[in-house]
């Protein structure tokens, strides 16, 4: 029988697969840097254990802890996390489908594997090159948590294999809380609506069974949280990273960015996906959602369609919530990604509800839907590596223009006062962290110059940084003559102050 299973999987496998190395081939075999990335390369092991740490990771810790026994660069693997990561991405789309859709097909995995792994939210885990294997490690067993939550056996081996799941998914990447909340709602939603599980069976019944197999993965929810607490008492150090900072109980802007975040879910800026993109995915879901009411409402059964609707908004707001969950809000795409969850889901429940007529439609819908993210992935992707190209060619520039100093052989220090996020030429995929110049960040700076200049400098002591920022505040700004300049071992780069 799991034979069987694997190989219906097959087919779908290889065509996702096509998809994705189509969509996100430029980030395959050549390093590319996000503003993490040049910190990351200049951080050991031991820091970025502790930073994982402080930000309640710890299983991303001990994963960077057996990249540093085992000697395995993050920076110099790059490569190998992006061909790792599209296979694992698609099996964990595949996982989710079978959670959430009992016995599906080979053309509705292939679709809900398409739309959940090339959606340009997605895209922003390929920009973190040194993680983007353990980010999609956290959404594999996220939709592990789900699958054995929802479609194993109700033993107790697999009750303590979901809870497990869920502490490996949220001690790696706290985001998944979306995938694992929105998968269990629309777990519910496929079981109202798909067959005639409303007709054969009580609706108390459904929404018991259901309750009863939530319940694993709130335990699992509140054994990371226990984990937290061990990890705050065992590392008192890392009880001052923000996962343990204590959360603005702001509500009206918690709730005004949560609009917020719906909104960009559903129109994003234009250079994430096009708004042509955007509408027919919103019309493709409306069409959607219609015909999977359809169905408990034909029965006649208004509970059970208020039920969906509840279960469908609760999908949607849950996918959305990463943002607020921090005590900043931050409405950065791979926060959102767990949306590309509920399109895929709902598209996919649909399309079993529809008659031929409707079918066609939301083919043809979505379709559209799946090239207009394959477009978007590799401009975004395309543009972070001009933007590497040209934060590069300009670390030189200012390199040169020190090295013609003579006593530039004496610098062991470089400060770069203020920042320049665009360059002239804007990217239209520019977003928050997504494809913003790395002299636009403090901590990637340093990063940069070393990465494309091959100068290892150290940082400025206080007493440097204060000299940089007075020469800086009598000069002029890059490219003009004497933005630059050397005080005793001191080099500095003025840029602008905005």
């Amino acid at each position: 029988m799991l034979s069987v299973k694997l190989t219906q999987f097959a087919t779908p496998f290889w065509a996702a697969l096509g998809l994705n190395i189509i969509a996100r081939g430029q980030a395959l075999f050549a390093p590319m840097y996000s503003i993490d990335s040049y910190d990351v390369a200049r951080k050991s092991f031991s820091g970025e254990i502790a930073y994982s740490l402080s930000d309640g990771r710890f299983v991303r810790a001990a994963l960077w802890w057996l990249q540093g026994q085992i000697g395995l660069s993050p920076i110099e693997s790059v490569s190998a996390s992006m061909c790792l990561s599209i296979p694992l991405f698609i099996i964990s789309g595949f996982i989710f489908a079978a959670a959430i859709v009992d016995d599906i097909e080979q053309k509705e995995a292939f679709a809900f594997a398409a739309l959940f792994t090339l959606h340009p939210f997605a895209t922003e885990y390929f920009f973190y090159g040194e993680v983007t294997f353990a980010t999609v490690l956290a959404v594999f067993f996220a939709a592990l948590a789900v699958w054995s939550a929802y479609r194993a056996p109700p033993l107790w081996t697999w009750r303590c294999a979901t809870i497990a799941a869920v502490v490996l998914a949220l001690g790696n990447y706290q985001v998944v809380i979306g995938h694992i909340a929105a998968g269990g709602l629309l777990v519910l939603v496929a079981c109202l609506c798909i067959g005639d599980t409303v007709s054969k069976s009580d609706l108390s019944d459904v929404l018991a069974d259901f309750l009863r197999r939530t319940s694993v993965l709130v335990a699992g929810f509140a054994a990371y949280a226990l984990c937290l607490i061990l990890t705050k008492l065992l590392l008192p150090a890392a009880a001052s990273g923000r996962a343990f900072r204590s959360i603005s109980p702001d509500f009206s802007q918690k709730l005004h960015t949560f609009g917020d975040a719906i909104a960009f879910c559903f129109l994003p800026p234009h250079g994430i996906t096009s708004t042509t993109s955007s509408i027919v995915t919103i019309l493709a879901l409306a069409l959607s959602i219609v015909l999977l009411l359809r169905t408990p409402l034909q029965q006649r059964k208004r509970t059970a369609a208020l039920m969906v609707g509840l279960a469908v908004t609760a999908a949607i707001a849950s996918a959305a919530i990463a943002p607020l969950i921090g005590d900043t809000a931050w409405l950065a795409p791979r926060l959102l990604s767990p949306m590309a969850l509920c399109v895929a889901a709902l598209g996919v429940i649909g399309f079993r509800s529809a008659v031929a007529n409707s079918r066609l439609c939301l083919v043809a819908a979505f379709a559209i839907v799946v090239a207009g993210y394959v477009g978007a992935d590799a401009s975004i992707l395309f543009d972070q590596r001009r933007m590497n190209l040209w934060d590069h060619r300009e670390a030189n520039r200012i390199m040169a223009r020190l090295e013609a100093d003579p006593a530039f052989g004496k610098a062991t220090s470089l400060a770069v006062v203020g920042r320049r996020k665009m360059h002239p030429l804007a990217l239209g995929t520019s977003s928050l962290d997504m494809n913003t110049s790395a002299l636009g960040s403090p901590w990637s700076k340093l990063g940069l110059f070393e990465q494309a200049t091959g100068y290892s400098f150290a940082s400025p002591s206080d007493l440097q940084w204060q000299t940089a920022i007075d020469y800086c505040a009598h000069g002029t700004v890059w490219p003009q003559p004497g933005s630059v300049g050397l005080i005793n071992e001191l080099a500095i780069v003025c840029l602008p102050q905005r």
